[in-house]
């Protein structure tokens, strides 16, 4: 059986999670503490190398449970800062394909006759021609990376609030505190502007394969 998007983003998620965990972790040690921790390695202290194990498999969990807990409509805000028709797809027909230069709108418009202007229109018929074209190659890599970022802009929030936490709780300095929050905050500020444009440039590329397909020969046959 074939790996779903999720699944084939589990690794990649994984691996941006531990490397958070961890980048705070040294944050927050310092490069002192740091260096006392190697030396008691060396020297076969296995309780510290048991507790460096489980400190980010429990920031993994905690992270990956509140990455599940979130809602598809609480991400999507995290990514678009709108709560109604945030998808890029509610403005497939009036913003994105006259803008992408791959796109004929002109065959849209033949096979299609009008194209809706209502954002939820939009969406209802764009996911239609999607799944027409959901196997092929740039229509996948474009939404798997549209997960992965939204997954991810959701757990730099997630870091955000288990980092705030932890510092109350172990009384880390607010220096600290103050470049770890600035650290995450532009971390989320990146996937999140990845996140919109791998989901406009997967949009993009569904109409795009749409209009390179459409021959004519069945013109006027659908509507919207």
């Amino acid at each position: 059986m074939a790996k779903s998007l999720k699944q084939k983003n589990q690794p990649q998620l994984i691996t941006f999670v531990v490397s958070n965990a961890i980048g705070l972790g040294l944050l927050a040690l310092g490069p002192s503490r740091l260096l006392a921790v190697l030396q008691e390695l060396s020297k076969g202290d296995w309780t510290i190398l048991g507790k460096l194990i489980a400190i980010p498999a429990f920031l993994t969990l905690v992270t990956g449970t509140l990455g599940w807990v979130v809602p598809r409509a609480g991400k999507e805000f995290l990514v678009f800062w709108k709560i109604r028709n945030c998808l890029p797809s509610s403005g497939a027909f009036t913003l994105i394909g006259p803008h992408d230069p791959r796109v004929d709108m002109q065959r849209l418009i033949g096979k299609y006759r009008s194209l809706p202007q209502e954002p939820g229109q939009q969406t209802q018929l764009w996911y239609r021609i999607y799944r027409a074209h959901k196997e092929e190659a740039s229509v996948e890599d474009a939404h798997g990376a549209f997960l992965r970022f939204r997954e991810m802009t959701t757990l730099c929030v997630a870091f955000l609030v288990v980092s705030t936490v932890s510092v109350a709780y172990f009384a880390i300095g607010g220096r600290k505190l103050l470049l770890g929050v600035l650290i995450l905050v532009m971390e989320y500020l990146i996937v999140m502007i990845a996140a919109r444009n791998a989901a406009t440039r997967f949009v993009a590329n569904v109409l795009a394969l749409e209009s390179a397909t459409y021959t004519g020969d069945s013109a006027n046959q659908e509507s919207a």
